[in-house]
């Protein structure tokens, strides 16, 4: 009998000290970036170039500016990947290919980071309001990105313009990477829209 309850305890402290032998791994999430082709179409001629742009913090909700991929349904609720997340946040990816995409074009005689230390004539202020996927019950989904962004005086805090712009997309794949494909298609196309309302606001 003593035997036979020592054998049963050193089964139990083997499985406890053991455990993760006998637990399934869990596969790792896998990490998503905007894939963005950027326009590289340089301006003819800007009153502005000679001027130096500050690209701001881009403003938008909490939620936006984790690293989670969320979706909603027809239902209206709300619900996260959870093996997918993206590599940087939303706000911070588009903050950094707005800065690359304005450089290409050379609106402007320089552009420059948030948190730089060199002087500016202006500012771009920007909020990202939407950034969503909606699953529909034929497993196709409907993404939506809606920012509206500023071009302010440095000094005198004046808008020079504003515009608010609106993409979607129907009919795209209802997982993660689809979301990232189709995301990275409307970016595209968003970038390339930015640098055309700033090149008409430089003629104005």
């Amino acid at each position: 009998m003593i035997r036979f309850k020592n054998t049963i305890a050193i089964i139990v402290l083997s499985l406890i000290t053991g455990g993760c032998s006998l637990q399934t791994s869990v596969p790792a999430a896998s990490k998503h970036m905007l894939n963005v082709t950027l326009d590289t179409r340089a301006v003819k001629e800007s009153s502005f170039s000679d001027k130096v742009i500050r690209i701001g913090q881009m403003e938008s909700s909490a939620i936006l500016n984790t690293r989670s991929i969320y979706y909603d349904v027809d239902a209206g609720r709300s619900y996260s990947y959870t093996k997918a997340r993206w590599m940087e946040s939303v706000p911070k990816q588009l903050t950094n290919l707005m800065m690359l995409s304005i450089t290409k074009t050379a609106i402007f005689k320089d552009v420059l980071p948030v948190r730089s230390l060199a002087k500016n004539d202006f500012i771009l202020e920007s909020s990202l309001y939407t950034f969503s996927q909606t699953i529909h019950d034929d497993g196709t989904s409907t993404l939506l990105i809606t920012m509206k962004v500023r071009l302010v005086e440095q000094y005198s805090r004046k808008i020079i313009a504003s515009k608010l712009f609106e993409l979607h997309e129907d009919g795209v794949n209802g997982d993660s990477e689809g979301a990232t494909t189709g995301y990275s298609l409307l970016i595209t196309k968003l970038l390339v829209d930015v640098n055309k309302w700033l090149e008409v606001s430089s003629q104005e």
